[in-house]
């Protein structure tokens, strides 16, 4: 469809027959003819003669004396150009108006509008018509009409012109003066009587002549409904169209001079231009020279302002302009009806010649004023939609129509333009209402944010956030820049600023853990693994263990773990061997791989994942939760598949005939370390007031913290097991680091809180009696584990460690105080422990042969040794030889070093943060030792939180390990997890030299030195 069938359209009909144009030879009768023209005598060209083409579908019912202007310039092609045959012309929908074809049925009748009504409602509608001021205006009147040969039933209203006499141009301003045959064409109307059973009705019909041609009636194929304001307003631009068509050929016939007068001419006093000021027009008078080229300009705010030559964009024409013809001119521009450039464009477009703005002037307002030439240059630099600057003529801009191609495109990029300010905008004030909100309940959820209409700059933000700037696309990259922009938060991208924005709209919460979003590490089970949990729940696989498990649920079992564990992988019994020949030790493990195959979908997850991630506010589970806090625990109270290592214990404490089944077990009691520890210190003081009356001690007879007086004895003679075992190491020469470890606890709740309740606890083995005997029992099991594959040549995951090359001797030991002291001093001297699928010793257990072997729910590698054990078991191929156990290891250790940072890194965030929600507070410590010396830094234990930490002290401060202080923090940043602390006092053992403080310089070691406590402090 071209550019001129894309408007609505008044509908051109034929003439009635005894009043149609007669054909080549022969005259029609008709009144005397009224000929009209600019009065030039030089004839429309034929491009101007087509051009009203596209005007006729701009038009609408109403003025007949304005659409006899347009039949004046609408020329012969325009109805072939346009004819959509009025018998055969589809329904459509144009600009908003609603076309429909013709019956081929109705009566001619000339430029009328129809609408198909109810009688009433085409009574009030020519009413309406006629009170709109569309007659005054078009010279138009309105009847209802119906008759012979219209449709059954159909009403229609007419609006046609009233006066036969009226004088066309005389509607027309501008026009004047006749052109006879040479002028081109012959303008002619002329009455005519449509007879019907209501009315008769008065028309015109417009007909045009060329030379040498025969009349033509213009005729047009699209009946158009309408509103009453509609059929006004499109009335009213009918007849600019025809007036604009007038006054331009008018305008091009005289030959006037086409150009501005001083646009770039000479500026003197109370000259009238626009200069350029920040990238736009400012129109201002000139009121003085400010030196020899320069000139003072004050503007409609009255301000004034020297400018160049080079910045003046317009001179208007004539002087001795005063400040209020500034605000006059400006205040017309600001009021001026952006649609007339959108007539003038239609009119000029058809013939594509370069208009000179006195030309745009005439053919908008039919007037060169200055004021009128300054609106139009206004409105040509407001709306660049229609016409392009054209090629200078001298000093004369001239403006070219685009073409209905161009005009089409640049809409489309315009309109696309504007969806954006609109959309740039909803964000802004979307950011601004966000910030204004008084509490975090009343901002929006982050899935709201995610779903909503700014999920596009929600995940552009987040990508900056979370990922590494230089994989960030150059479109994600420049929507984040300008969201931060529009939010008023800075003009560059980075991870910081963007999160910080984020977490202020309520996108993140205040403590997203950013540290593990940007190392890639997911935080969620994918849905499609979740999707096979629930699967193999509904449908659990069979067993391939199921006729060789040993049914162990006559065991009392204990599952001791910390208050928040939901994934329990292993229980302990102690079994009474008949006849009072000792006991057996049985540890209980998960058994996962009951359920999961090697190279399942599962397996390769568990595989990737390689550990369950442990954080402060929770956990990252290795395999679906609905699975590890599910069948794969050893729950309470419930039959549950488990792999059970038994033990005989020598009287030193070695191991006797170990051996591993597979077997089902009830947990009995599942028990905290709390209430572990309170089981064995109540059993403990009654040993101890016993041995000092000289008596033995009295058996249990009542229960003990939940446990009947049998379990209570049995967990105390598993510590004593225990604690056989740990001598029968130490004997060995095993190396214990009796350093505390700091456990840091956040609720997941309040990782949106501003104030989260973020909790730093003391824990140790050496502590808790509990912690010691789970310890040494779960080092028994892997010792049991080792000796069966080893004596087997199985392929497992063995753990080993070397001899640490720099022990301390035992005379410098001596010297160091037991506890914490000496764990630190032995710690800087281990070495790494490996992994391979051959046996080796481990020398800081002091075992030959051991294999982890406990845990299979939280890591990938104990997994590993359960697949083969229980092939071997089975008389099966092992699903895994040498060389994949220690390919499998390799690459795990890479994934393991990324967890074990990440960790860190969550770590070093909540104890900074601990230490910003506690600023001011003082905390006693404990000096470990030196950590670098060269640089006075030295390790320091929190006595309370069990925190290892750094800080410097002053030159000359003489301490030993042991010694107490007081630390103060001076530095926190949570998001980088950065914090230093400084020495604010001695409590013993320190002599301080005057006058010395911390230094300033050396953080980047005092950096690197904490960064190596961390990791000692996670474990090699």
């Amino acid at each position: 469809m071209s550019r001129a069938t894309a408007h609505s359209a008044v509908m051109l009909v034929p003439d009635p027959p005894a009043l149609r144009a007669p054909s080549r030879g022969r005259r029609a009768q008709q009144p005397p003819v009224r000929s009209y023209g600019a009065g030039s005598g030089t004839p429309f060209s034929g491009a101007q003669n087509s051009n009203l083409h596209s005007l006729r579908h701009s038009t609408s019912a109403g003025a007949v004396q304005a659409l006899a202007g347009v039949a004046t310039a609408t020329g012969r092609g325009a109805s072939a150009a346009g004819r959509t045959d009025a018998r055969t012309g589809p329904t459509r929908r144009m600009r908003g108006w609603e076309t429909a074809s013709v019956p081929s049925t109705r009566p001619p009748n000339a430029f009328s509008v129809v609408r198909k009504k109810s009688q009433a409602q085409l009574t009030a509608s020519a009413s309406a018509v006629a009170a709109s001021g569309c007659t005054a205006a078009a010279g138009a009147t309105t009847a209802v009409v119906s008759g012979r040969g219209w449709p059954a039933g159909g009403l229609y209203a007419v609006v046609a012109a009233a006066a036969p006499r009226r004088n066309i141009p005389a509607a027309v301003p501008g026009g004047g003066g006749t052109i006879g045959a040479a002028g081109g064409f012959n303008l002619s109307t002329y009455p005519s009587s449509l007879h019907s059973d209501l009315t008769t009705l008065a028309t015109h019909h417009v007909r045009y002549q060329q030379p040498d041609q025969d009349p033509h009636v213009y005729r047009g194929p699209h009946a158009h409904r309408a509103t009453f304001g509609g059929v006004q307003r499109f009335s009213t631009r009918t007849q600019r169209l025809a007036e604009a068509g007038f006054r331009l050929q008018a305008a091009k016939s005289s030959g006037a001079a086409a150009s501005v007068a001083g646009q770039t001419g000479t500026l003197q006093e109370g000259s009238l231009v626009e200069y350029e000021k920040n990238d736009r027009g400012v129109l201002a008078v000139l009121t003085a020279p400010d030196g020899k080229k320069n000139w003072f300009a004050v503007d409609q705010t009255g301000r004034r302002q020297s400018i160049t030559p080079k910045q003046v964009q317009l001179v208007l024409p004539g002087a001795g302009y005063k400040e209020a013809d500034v605000v006059a001119f400006t205040a017309a521009a600001e009021a001026v009806d952006m649609t007339l450039l959108e007539i003038a464009w239609e009119v000029a477009a058809e013939s594509g010649e370069p208009l000179e703005l006195r030309d745009l002037a005439i053919l908008l307002y039919d007037d060169t004023s200055p004021k009128s030439l300054y609106v139009t240059h206004r409105m040509l630099q407001r709306d660049t939609l229609y016409f392009k600057l054209g090629p200078r003529g001298g000093s004369v801009r001239s403006y070219v129509p685009r073409s209905a191609e161009d005009v089409a495109a640049l809409r489309q990029q315009q309109e696309a333009a504007e969806v954006a300010r609109k959309a740039a905008e909803a964000w802004r004030v979307a950011v601004a209402a966000a910030r204004a909100a008084k509490t975090r309940s009343q901002l929006p959820s982050a899935v709201d944010w995610q779903s909503g209409p700014f999920a596009d700059r929600i995940a552009a933000l987040k990508a900056i956030a979370l990922s590494a700037l230089p994989r960030i696309d150059d479109v994600t990259m420049q929507l984040a820049l300008a969201s931060l922009q529009l939010a008023g938060a800075g003009s560059r991208a980075e991870p910081d600023v963007a999160a910080a924005l984020l977490v202020e709209i309520g996108a993140l919460r205040r403590h997203e853990p950013l540290q593990l979003l940007r190392r890639g590490l997911a935080l969620q089970t994918p849905p499609e693994q979740e999707l096979e949990a629930l699967v193999m729940l509904s449908s659990p696989p069979a067993d391939p263990d199921a006729s060789s498990r040993e049914d162990l649920t006559h065991l009392t079992v204990f599952t001791i773990d910390d208050a928040s564990t939901t994934e329990v992988d292993d229980g302990l019994s102690l079994e009474h061997l008949p006849g009072g020949a000792g006991i057996r030790i049985w540890i209980h493990v998960a058994d996962p791989t009951r359920w999961i195959r090697p190279g399942s979908n599962l397996d390769v997850a568990g595989r990737e994942r390689i550990r369950t991630l442990y954080l402060p506010w929770g956990s990252v589970p290795m395999f679906p939760r609905q699975l590890a806090e599910g069948p794969f625990s050893l729950r309470e109270g419930q039959v549950c598949d488990a792999m059970s290592v038994c033990v005989l214990l020598d009287k030193d404490g070695s191991l006797e005939r170990p051996r591993v089944v597979p077997s089902r077990v009830r947990v009995s009691h599942k028990l905290t370390y709390d209430q572990a520890d309170a089981v064995l210190e109540a059993a403990a003081s009654t040993a101890a007031a016993a041995s000092e009356a000289g008596t033995k001690a009295p058996a249990a007879e009542g229960p003990s913290n939940g446990l009947d007086a049998a379990a209570a004895a049995d967990l105390v003679a598993l510590r004593d097991a225990a604690l056989s075992r740990r001598a029968y190491r130490e004997a060995r020469g095993c190396i214990e680091i009796p350093l505390p470890e700091a456990k840091i606890h956040v609720p997941y709740a309040d990782l949106d809180r501003a104030r989260p309740a973020v909790n730093i606890t003391r824990i140790s083995q050496w502590d808790s009696a509990s912690r010691g005997l789970v310890a040494e029992m779960m080092i028994l099991a892997g010792e049991a584990i080792g000796t069966i594959g080893a004596e087997a040549a199985l392929p497992l995951p063995y753990r080993g460690q070397v001899d640490p090359p720099d022990l301390p001797s035992t005379k410098d030991l001596a010297g160091i105080p037991e506890g914490p002291c000496r764990g630190f001093a032995l710690k800087r001297c281990m070495t790494r422990s490996s992994v391979a699928a051959t046996p080796q010793r481990h020398a800081s257990l002091a075992l030959d042969a051991y294999v982890q072997f406990t845990s299979p729910i939280r890591r990938y590698v104990d997994m590993l040794a359960h697949h083969n054990l229980k092939a071997w078991l089975r008389g099966e191929p092992l699903p895994f030889s040498r060389s994949e156990i220690d390919a499998l290891v390799s690459a795990g250790n890479d994934a393991a070093r990324e967890l074990g940072a990440a960790e860190r890194e969550s770590e070093n965030y909540w104890i900074a943060e601990y230490l910003r929600l506690n600023w001011g507070s003082e905390y006693t410590a404990m000096v470990l030792g030196w950590q670098r010396e060269d640089l006075q830094l030295a390790a320091f234990l929190l006595e309370r939180e069990g925190l290892e930490v750094v800080a410097r002290v002053p030159q000359g401060t003489v301490f030993s390990p042991g010694d107490c202080c007081v630390l103060v923090p001076t530095e926190v940043n949570p998001s980088t997890g950065f914090y230093r602390f400084y020495v604010a006092g001695w409590t013993s053992g320190l002599d301080l030299e005057q006058g010395e403080g911390e230094e300033e310089e050396g953080d980047q070691d005092w950096e690197e030195a904490k960064e190596d406590v961390v990791v000692a402090r996670s474990g090699a």
